[in-house]
């Protein structure tokens, strides 16, 4: 049966209302195709309408304009007997032109179409067409003007009783971003959230205009520093524009942009530029190189390449965009002005400090023109002037920009955000310039405090690799205020105090949010335990795929970018669900004064802070300012008599290289060189200090990552050992937690494995280690006599798999080689990954068997491959775990990354749960090493004090060898 014009005309009008506009498009060129004669001019005037509409939500403006033109004519050959459908067509006209920036001709279609409507006399449709000049004002960067035409529709509609339709929701939404532009961001969460819940409510026809609003949302959050809802919302935003059929182009870049500038908020520069480029990629592709969102995108471009000081690439970006900003809006544009502004920073970068001032004074101006002085916008402007007048020298000139920002800064966003922190950490650095170490300190102090509570609130809504971006964004801020307030200790010894509790708030902040986050998961539900399980499992799949070469992915058809991105969704997930741990990573009590009350009698804690020389150099081009390659290291000492603060030592007589230092102390260790010497430098003000206790507890730094102070030589003979016992934190924050609940009596124990299946093929040249066959043995029948029931593993049983399943062991032990560095080059080779904790591992049975199938060409992936790699054993499951005995030649070695601590297998294995590891800074002899085992099993299961049973059997060791390299090359890291 034949349809009628009005059927037809209905169905093409429900794709519409259904965003399907695609197939919209297609039953109104259908009915102009095939029943053009059976039209109306009126109903050939709506339709034309809306394909126009249509074209201009699939950016094709020449069709669009094209068929609006048409729209406007039929009206009026039909002598316009709807006004209000003639109002229509004007207001999109004009809408079409809003798109193409021209503002003018914009202007007048929908001030035509507003006085129609107004004569009309329709209150609805005069404030929709008023909310579309409203719009034309927001565009063309009069955000205060369109503010004020949204805020009385807003009014208008209330008094209409329409508060739960769209048009409200549109205003709302509009009135929440006016706000955001005009510096008002916390009166605009309330419009932005009402305009959400309404098209939530109104269903999925508003698909498009609900993404929008919660994008609104999302960047509300993130300019006020809150990126875990931030960045939850956009990517929600994303998926609901990518599932909306025919969903326009330029509206999911916009989304990708908006997640582009989140991840480079929390460091994370190689995503956000990859979200940029993706952005200019597809821009180039489907809107063309002169639309708004790719100059948006190379602007943004260009503030990734000056973070990496490519300062030329970064200023031909910014001419682009420049260029294009002007041409479509004008010089006086607000995107203009933040455009100028970056190039002005490129000017001051490469020296060119007059074009740059001009460049910044015209911003200001503009600032002020489209803002008003209180917005932060214009205090970003005057923070810029003031970093150029200090590069420049004009010194009181760039404290009154310093300070006029901060107080913007302040007024408008709060004590609380990172904006006003940066702004203090500028206001410092200028101080620091002119040598004024105490304002420096001051402004520091005060930028990093809101750091540290950023902190709490950025680091649960990381992965793994998010977080370590985060942390090298404020660990240079740390060692910078390190170094001001350690400069200042003679005059001001109380700043010891500031020092300290920066420190143990960052200091292994990695090590310990990925341990804190494992605890909390251990006691979440289900769900959470199996989606940990399952990113565990991925995990450990990636890893065999690093071990492969590029052929044999190709040859089994492996996507190795899908596997991350699996893995980085999986891990997203679980961060997702563990956001409500508030205080998780920096307790109320981790403070100085919390570690002073967890002294005991006889003992003294000591943390070692490793302070990198800060200066600032005058050159011809300004202050530069920089860390240098010298260090020297402050000791915060508590006691059970430092009751009103810590007190602290300098180890050190001047500032050398980690190598000189690192090097004084090998050559005393393994060659009894300068031992005095290394001793009066590195431990004797420590010594004098703590008096005569019994146990001391070190949170180490920088070279003492590597060192045992226990094996010390002292003035009278003996070694510090003999004295005290000296153990390693991974941080002072070891002291507050809780001890953990193992399975008692669960032991397993590795040892001599069988590296090759045939002696010929031992590639690795790794000996047979009957030492450590004879040590598990003799461990094992210790452990039996006790009553308890240990899991041997010798030879081809010390496998990989073996190990992995030996989970939550009381105490797990492994008595094999280890390796670091060179000694693992086919792993290098293999693995794309940088990562250092692919370079230390250990080799278990058939570890010979991998490598000679590498030199065949032939990549393994399994599970039990005989090489498990610091990145592996991090994944084991001891949360549970006691104690974690690695004897193994050096395997307390590894890269040292100050204040994270060694990335090497003392850090996997404490990251994997153990609460207490015993590992070797040294190559040892196999027969001692199985003596020391023995002797502290011994001690132990009468005692056990895992740090007292290790002392006494080091030194009964001592006796049989008394040179400290064999005794001391053991060290327990971990609160016993």
């Amino acid at each position: 049966m034949t349809q009628s014009i009005d059927q037809l005309i209905e169905r093409a009008q429900e794709s519409l209302n259904a965003n399907h506009w695609v197939n919209a498009e297609l039953q109104f060129n259908s009915i102009l195709e095939n029943r053009l004669d059976d039209l109306s001019r009126l109903q050939k005037a709506n339709i034309y309408n809306n394909l126009g509409d249509i074209n201009l939500k699939l950016i094709d403006s020449e069709k669009a304009e094209y068929h609006m033109n048409l729209a406007i004519q039929f009206h009026e050959e039909a002598g316009i007997p709807n006004k209000m459908d003639y109002s229509h067509a004007l207001q999109n006209m004009g809408l079409l032109l809003l798109e193409l920036t021209e503002f003018d001709q914009a202007k007048n279609y929908i001030k035509k179409g507003v006085e129609i409507a107004q004569e009309v006399g329709d209150k609805l449709e005069i404030v929709n067409a008023r909310s579309k000049l409203a719009r034309l004002y927001e565009e063309s960067g009069h955000y205060v003007l369109a503010y004020d035409i949204f805020s009385e529709n807003h009014d208008s509609l209330l008094e209409l009783g329409d508060e739960l339709s769209d048009d409200f929701a549109e205003v709302c939404s509009h009135m929440g971003r006016m706000l955001l532009r005009n510096g008002r961001p916390t009166e605009a969460e309330s419009f932005i959230q009402k305009s959400t819940e309404i098209y939530s409510k109104l269903g999925s026809g508003f698909d498009v205009e609900r993404a929008e609003s919660m994008e609104s949302l999302g960047m509300f959050y993130e300019q006020l520093g809150r990126y875990s809802e931030a960045e939850r919302i956009l990517l929600e935003v994303l998926a609901i524009k990518r599932a909306i059929p025919d969903e326009a182009d330029v509206l999911i870049l916009a989304t990708l942009n908006d997640l582009g500038i989140l991840y480079r908020d929390l460091g994370n520069f190689e995503k956000a530029e990859e979200m940029f480029q993706e952005v200019v990629n597809k821009s180039r592709e489907t809107i063309g190189v002169d639309h708004p969102m790719y100059a948006t995108a190379i602007n943004n471009l260009a503030l990734t390449d000056i973070s990496n000081g490519n300062f030329i690439q970064a200023q031909s970006l910014l001419l682009e965009s420049l260029q294009i900003y002007e041409n479509k809006y004008g010089k006086n544009h607000p995107l203009s002005a933040h455009t100028l502004n970056n190039l002005a920073h490129v000017e001051r970068r490469l020296g060119n400090y007059e074009l740059a001032e001009t460049y910044y004074k015209r911003v200001l101006k503009l600032d002020e023109m489209i803002y008003g002085k209180l917005h932060p916008d214009y205090a970003t402007t005057l923070l810029n002037i003031g970093v150029l007048k200090s590069v420049q020298g004009r010194g009181e000139e760039a404290v009154s920009y310093y300070l006029e920002s901060i107080d913007i800064r302040l007024t408008v966003l709060g004590e609380d955000h990172p904006s006003y922190a940066s702004a203090l950490e500028k206001m410092g650095m200028h101080f620091l310039g002119i040598n004024n170490l105490s304002q420096a300190e001051l402004y520091f102090r005060w930028a990093l405090e809101i750091q540290i509570r950023k902190v709490r609130t950025v680091f649960p809504i990381l992965t793994e690799s998010e977080r370590e971006l985060f942390y090298l964004t404020i660990k240079e801020d740390i060692e910078r205020y390190n170094y001001i307030a350690f400069s200042l200790l003679e005059d001001r010894p109380e700043f010891v105090k500031h020092i300290f509790d920066f420190n143990i708030s960052t200091k292994a902040i990695l090590f310990n949010s990925a341990n804190r986050i494992k605890d909390k998961i251990e006691r979440g539900d289900e769900e959470l335990k199996s989606l940990h399980r399952d990113w565990k499992r991925e995990k450990r799949l990636l890893t065999n795929y690093y071990a492969m070469g590029t052929q044999e992915l190709e040859a089994n058809h492996i996507d190795l970018s899908r596997t991350e991105q699996r893995v980085q969704n999986i891990e997203k997930q679980l961060v997702f669900k563990l956001e409500d741990f508030k205080g998780m990573l920096v307790g109320d009590n981790e403070n100085w004064q919390g570690v002073q009350d967890q002294i005991n009698p006889n003992e003294a804690v000591v943390e070692i802070i490793r302070i990198r020389e800060f200066k600032a150099f005058k050159s011809e081009k300004g202050i530069v300012y920089g860390f240098t390659d010298f260090t020297q290291y402050l000791a915060i000492i508590f006691t059970e008599n430092t009751i009103e603060g810590p007190e602290y030592v300098i180890l050190g007589d001047d500032y050398k290289t980690e190598d000189v230092w690192y090097a004084r102390y090998r050559n005393s260790f393994l060659y009894g060189i300068d031992q005095m010497e290394t001793f009066n430098m590195l431990w004797k003000p420590v010594h004098d200090k703590i008096g005569n206790v019994k146990e001391v507890k070190v949170s180490p730094d920088g070279i003492f990552y590597k060192m045992n102070p226990n094996a010390f030589s002292l003035p009278n003979g003996e070694f510090l050992i003999e004295k005290y016992y000296v153990s390693y934190l991974t941080s002072c924050k070891d002291l507050f937690r809780d001890d953990v609940e193992s399975y008692r009596n669960r032991t397993f124990l590795f040892g001599n494995p069988a590296f090759s299946r045939l002696a010929q093929n031992n590639s690795l040249k790794l000996a047979e280690l009957k030492g450590a066959e004879y040590e598990i043995n003799s461990v094992s029948k210790l452990l039996e006599d006790k009553g308890w029931n240990p899991k041997t593993y010798l030879n081809d049983r010390a496998s990989e798999s073996s190990l992995r399943s030996s989970f939550n062991a009381t105490i797990l032990h492994v008595a094999t080689h280890g390796f670091f560095g060179d000694e693992a080059n086919f792993l290098n080779s293999t693995n794309r990954e940088t990562n250092p904790l692919f370079r230390s591992g250990l080799f278990l049975a058939n570890a010979s068997d991998t490598y000679n199938s590498y030199l065949d060409g032939h990549a393994q992936i399994s599970d039990n491959d005989g090489v498990l790699t610091a990145y592996e054993a991090m994944n084991l499951d001891l949360s549970k775990t006691k104690l974690v005995i690695l004897s193994a030649c050096e395997s307390g070695l590894g890269d040292i990354r100050n204040g994270e601590g060694v990335f090497g297998l003392q850090r996997a294995f404490m990251v994997a749960g153990a609460r207490n590891l015993i590992i070797s800074f040294a190559k040892v002899d196999d027969a001692a090493t199985g003596k020391l085992m023995i002797s502290f099993y011994e001690n132990l299961l009468q005692t056990e004090a895992i740090g007292q049973s290790l002392r006494d059997a080091q030194l009964k060791l001592k006796e049989s060898y008394p040179d400290p390299k064999i005794w001391g090359a053991f060290m327990l890291i971990g609160n016993g």
